[in-house]
This record gives C-alpha cells, sequence and structure tokens, in this order.
C-alpha cells in the first residue's frame, strides 16, 4: 500500500512538472491611491508567461467591476532604439503623458476591462505607435489579460522592464507599481525612470505537449495500481 501511494504521488508530480511554472509576483503599498476608489489601487501584480503569452493579473484593493471608466496599463521597456521609445502621449498612442525614459518604453498595453478589451501599441522607433487589439476580463478584485509573446518580439530568455499603471477616463497615472507615492486624481506627467521592474521570459511546453505529457503519466496510474495488486 505505502508503495502505492508513493508512486501515484510521484506520478502526480509528474504530471503537475509538466505545466508552465514561470511566474512573478510584485508588490504595490495599499492606500496610496487616495481617490477614494479601491479599484483604481494596486495592490500587487501576478505576472507570467506560457509558450504563447505573456499573462498580467492586477490585484486591486476593492471592486473595479461597477465602472466601466477605470482603465489599466503597462509599459514595457526592450531598450530597443537605444533607450529611446515612446511617450503614451505620442501620435496613435493612449493620449496621456506617460513616459519609461530609462531604456525607452517600445510597447504600450491599455487596458479597458469595463469593455472587455485593450489596445496594444508598438513603438516605430521614430514618431508614432501601431496598433493592435485583445481581450481583457476582470473579477471583483483583480483586472487580467494576456498579449502574444509574438507582438511583443519575446522569446524565452528575454529581460523585460515594465511598469503597471492605473487611470480614470481623464487622467493619467493616479496608481504605479514602481512607486509607493501617494494620488489622487491628477494629470500630471508620469515617468517610471529608473523604477522599472524586470521579468524574464522563460521556455515552457506547447499546451498541447502538456496535455499529452499529462495524460500519458496518468495512464499509467491503473497500470501501477494492478500491478501492486499481485
Amino acid at each position: 500500500m505505502k508503495t502505492t501511494t508513493y508512486v501515484i504521488s510521484t506520478l502526480t508530480a509528474l504530471a503537475l512538472a509538466v505545466l508552465p511554472a514561470s511566474a512573478a509576483t510584485y508588490t504595490d503599498a495599499t492606500g496610496d491611491f487616495t481617490g477614494g476608489f479601491g479599484g483604481l489601487d494596486i495592490t500587487s501584480v501576478n505576472l507570467n508567461n506560457d509558450a504563447t503569452s505573456l499573462n498580467f493579473t492586477i490585484n486591486l484593493a476593492g471592486d473595479p467591476t461597477p465602472y466601466n471608466w477605470m482603465n489599466y496599463l503597462v509599459g514595457i521597456s526592450k531598450n530597443l532604439f537605444g533607450g529611446v521609445g515612446g511617450d503614451a502621449n505620442a501620435t496613435g498612442g493612449w493620449g496621456t503623458d506617460i513616459k519609461m525614459s530609462s531604456g525607452g518604453m517600445d510597447y504600450f498595453i491599455g487596458a479597458f476591462p469595463g469593455f472587455a478589451g485593450y489596445s496594444l501599441k508598438t513603438w516605430d522607433g521614430v514618431s508614432a505607435w501601431t496598433s493592435a487589439s485583445g481581450a481583457s476580463s476582470e473579477t471583483t478584485s483583480s483586472v487580467s489579460f494576456s498579449a502574444p509573446l509574438a507582438s511583443l518580439g519575446l522569446s524565452p530568455g528575454d529581460t523585460i522592464k515594465f511598469d503597471v499603471w492605473t487611470q480614470s477616463a481623464g487622467n493619467d497615472v493616479l496608481d504605479a507599481l514602481s512607486d509607493n507615492v501617494s494620488r489622487g486624481f491628477q494629470n500630471n506627467p508620469f515617468d517610471t525612470g529608473a523604477n522599472a521592474l524586470s521579468y524574464t521570459v522563460t521556455a515552457a511546453p506547447e499546451p498541447g505537449t502538456c496535455a499529452l505529457l499529462g495524460l500519458g503519466v496518468l495512464a499509467m496510474v491503473p497500470r501501477v495500481l494492478r500491478r501492486n495488486a499481485i
């Protein structure tokens, strides 16, 4: 019996081991947004990748679901253009004065989960952003969205610098993951500067590979049970 239990536990561990394991959590002070809406106050951000996507979950101090005017923004720097990237206020951008002067902002994600979408903007290296779209979702305490690694030019081993911000319609940064500065509703320019956070993309098996490996491992369980019953 002990042998059977040990073998099943081992096989279960192997099945779990084939799943993507790359993940990081970045915490932020609670209460540094003072405007009274907890859905704009970041408490932490979970960032991970699988074989195809970079996945963000922004955890919040309050419920964003009653409001469709709350926006959740991400800036990504790969230092593509000698450290000179785009301002979110440039042509084709988000219309708000946000930049990453250290390394340059090469990609910008503006999520509007109240309408279940996001805009992914790519800096052209000169003067403008190009746009693509994707889906976002929200719960009573978080907002989530995923961006294709290919759209961000990312491969396993690549390291990005990034920041996450909240915003309401008509305002600039209200809360920033990169600092604990106290802010209310305001329209001041924002620069992450040298405070950007880092994340390294890791290799992960394709979803189909995970499923096949998992099924193969689980298929061994009946055989082990029969062997140990003899």
